[in-house]
């Protein structure tokens, strides 16, 4: 056999290769049902440092509740009275004794169960709160997740591609012995294969990066790694964009928290108007005294008194009180509407931008790429037989392994748009499929 026909039927078995790693991989591969996502968002909320803290305050506020609306402490007293300093005698003078005496305060009535009610109405705030920031873990979580699956996959797209390119390279390279390609098409191959190696370097620190991250979210170690599923795809949403908003209103908590914090801003108004009303004191005190030196005995004495406090700087304190809680109320109902708004908006913008992002993955996997794999296939077999020069070939497989990228960064940015729905809606609403490809 002639040398020239053992370098064309090497040739011919290099492109065969390169036009298998073209074509799509066969489906069958098992795919992710949602567990290891489940099982990652558990673990994160179980164990985030940042959730606990907002946990263990949430805690600590409940149980001033009680307190808020209990009576002051009573006041006990001892002393002695009218005790002569000449000789500290407590028999000698008459109004000498020995006092013990209860004085306990008492709020006007209904301004101990508002200011209970004041402090209940924080510890929703502080409950929310902590749904608040369950929601931002699992969504962090979710969103490393799907960022990790996307950086497995164009890790793997560029290992493909840089297979394929090497490929190239040695059908150059032997054109270019014989003098049938010029130098030239060695060197392109070689800046691509240059330049994938540099995205791959960059892939790996990425890698590292999101799970450094989804580690610290578990409260794991940075390093430790993570299973993922062969693949992952959300379900179709279940609701319309007016049910989702509907939801939103009663199921975001920064939305509750917004109104909790609206009621508590009109309980505290109602205690405002009750602080000019009078408080009140009531003590008793008992006088124990020594009978005379000449035997004679002498009666204790008892005391009782009522004390009412007299607002009559009303003007400078209550009133102004009044005045500032009636702006902290409009200030809690304005930032309410702006929270409702905001939510409203990104509902709409989120819903469009998954509509948008369905649409373009179906138009990746029924026509951008079924049609830059059948020209990379055609320009391969038209290459091995002299009739396209290799700046197509090379430019047809870039292509391909530039829409395989976007493929995969529209798949994920669609996963992780549907967690920031449910970022924003206050609950999880979609769940995983089966997804094989």
């Amino acid at each position: 056999m002639s040398g020239g026909r053992i370098r064309r039927n090497w040739i011919f078995l290099v492109l065969f290769f390169l036009i298998t790693l073209s074509l799509p991989a066969l489906a069958g591969e098992t795919a992710g049902d949602g567990d290891i996502l489940r099982s990652l968002v558990r673990e994160a909320l179980e164990r985030n440092p940042d959730l606990q803290s907002t946990q263990f305050t949430a805690e600590a506020k409940d149980q001033r509740i009680l307190p808020a609306g209990s009576l002051p402490d009573p006041m006990l007293s001892l002393a002695y009275a009218n005790l002569p300093v000449d000789d500290f005698s407590l028999d000698k003078e008459p109004m000498t004794s020995r006092n013990i005496g209860f004085t306990q305060a008492f709020p006007f009535p209904g301004k101990l169960s508002l200011k209970e009610e004041i402090a209940r109405l924080d510890a929703v705030q502080a409950a929310d709160r902590v749904e608040s920031v369950k929601n931002l873990v699992r969504f962090r979580v979710k969103k490393d997740f799907f960022l990790l699956l996307q950086n497995r996959e164009v890790t793997r797209l560029a290992e493909k591609n840089k297979a394929l390119l090497g490929g190239l390279l040695a059908v150059a390279n032997s054109r270019y012995s014989v003098g049938k390609a010029p130098q030239q098409d060695i060197f392109k191959a070689q800046v691509e294969i240059s330049r994938l190696e540099n995205m791959l370097i960059a892939l790996r620190k990425k890698r590292v990066e999101l799970l450094a991250d989804l580690n610290t979210l578990r409260n794991q170690p940075v390093g430790m790694s993570v299973d993922l599923p062969s693949s992952y795809t959300v379900l179709e949403i279940a609701h319309t964009e007016e049910e989702l908003i509907e939801i939103a209103k009663g199921s975001n908590p920064d939305l509750k928290r917004k109104e909790d914090a609206v009621r508590q801003k009109e309980t505290a108004l109602k205690l405002a108007n009750k602080q000019i009303l009078p408080d009140f004191q009531i003590g008793a005190v008992y006088r124990f005294r020594e009978d005379a030196p000449s035997g004679v005995e002498r009666p204790d004495f008892f005391t009782a008194q009522v004390m009412v406090s007299v607002p009559i700087w009303h003007g400078r304190k209550q009133d102004k009180e009044v005045e500032a809680t009636v702006r902290d109320l409009s200030s809690g109902k304005s930032g309410y509407q702006e929270t409702w708004n905001a939510i409203r908006n990104r509902i709409r913008d989120i819903t469009a931008d998954i509509a948008a992002l369905k649409a373009s993955l179906s138009l990746f996997d029924t026509g951008l790429l079924p049609q830059a794999k059948e020209s990379v296939a055609s320009s391969l077999s038209a290459y091995q037989v002299g009739k396209v020069e290799f700046a197509s070939v090379l430019l047809g497989q870039i292509a391909l392994y530039q829409q395989e990228i976007e493929r995969e960064k529209t798949a994920q940015a669609l996963s992780i748009r549907a967690a920031q729905l449910e970022l924003v809606v206050g609950k999880e609403l979609f769940s995983s499929e089966r997804n094989d490809r």
